[in-house]
């Protein structure tokens, strides 16, 4: 088990860069380590989620358990930080946007909610912006220390996938395990469609990855998996949260060329995934599954099976 809070590469006070004025005055005393997620629901109370409960900011700068006397956020608030968060050009961003988050400096994500504008059955746009949710990435050296044991098998790697609800950790865990397997000597492949896992700003990423990974942000998993299969002759591709049926037939292509995968997916547990048939198929490829959990804290190994 980790607990995400105990080590991170960047300060969760880099957020504040990103926060409006207005809400910024009143966080500056504000301790966020430990702070997994932001909340600014429009006209509703300023929320924090901690690893162990939800606070909100009251107007001295203190966090309160009371909702009556905390920070309400505005309309202003929210446009203000869709300004910051995208630079003043909110259209360079248009299609981070319409798939429901912007990734900003330190792989920080944020959540948008509001009204989807539809166009040709597909979602083009989010207008009218509701609800920011700034998840805080972090980084935690060790995160990984129980599972590498399962993964490095005989000096190989097995294919693996993590199981995860949100914010469960898995994406922590896997930085943390491309690190341990470039310190290994292990040539690791990181394809971060989401710009998250790396969180690359001018080339260089906000993490400590290793000295033998290579990163492709930004392209589509699929694509971009087999891209650097072809390119970048890696022992090991590691990926976040795949589930498309490009992104499966991508990860057989792969595992029988003989590059490894380690990937993550949402879900509860291996029954759930069992449960889809597309999904079931994935299985396949797959020789070890770990599945987290917050029971015992952010990042806990609940299952690890080789069989199912």
């Amino acid at each position: 088990m980790y607990i995400a809070n105990n080590e991170t590469a960047i300060s969760s006070r880099g957020i504040l860069n990103f926060m409006p004025r207005g809400i910024r005055r009143y966080m500056y005393n504000i301790n966020l380590d430990g702070a997994c997620e932001i909340h600014m629901r429009l006209g509703k109370p300023l929320c924090i989620h901690y690893a162990d409960g939800c606070f909100y900011v009251n107007h001295k700068g203190n966090l309160t358990a009371l909702p009556a006397s905390a920070v309400r956020v505005t309309r202003e608030h929210i446009d203000e930080a869709l300004e910051i968060a995208t630079s003043a050009s909110v259209y360079s961003v248009k299609e981070e946007i319409k798939n429901g988050f912007l990734t900003i400096a330190g792989g920080h994500r944020i959540g948008i909610t509001g009204t989807a504008v539809i166009k040709e059955d597909k979602v083009s746009f989010i207008k009218d912006i509701s609800a920011l949710n700034y998840r805080l990435a972090g980084e935690v050296i060790g995160a990984a220390d129980e599972v590498m044991p399962m993964i490095l098998d005989g000096g190989g790697i097995r294919n693996t996938l993590i199981i995860s609800p949100p914010g469960a950790g898995k994406t922590t865990m896997l930085r943390d395990i491309a690190r341990q397997l470039s310190y290994k000597s292990y040539k690791v492949s990181v394809v971060d469609e989401r710009r998250e896992v790396a969180a690359l700003c001018e080339g260089r990423s906000a993490f400590d990855l290793g000295f033998s990974t290579d990163v492709l942000e930004g392209a589509d998993k699929a694509e971009g998996m087999l891209m650097v299969l072809r390119s970048m002759s890696p022992d090991v591709i590691v990926t976040d949260e795949i589930g498309k049926q490009e992104d499966i037939d991508a990860v057989e292509k792969i595992t029988n060329s003989g590059a490894a995968v380690i990937a993550t997916i949402h879900g509860r547990n291996v029954e759930m995934i069992k449960r889809r048939d597309d999904l079931r198929r994935m299985l396949m490829f797959f020789n070890l599954v770990i599945t987290l959990g917050k029971r015992g804290g952010i990042g806990t190994v609940e299952e690890a099976l080789l069989e199912w």
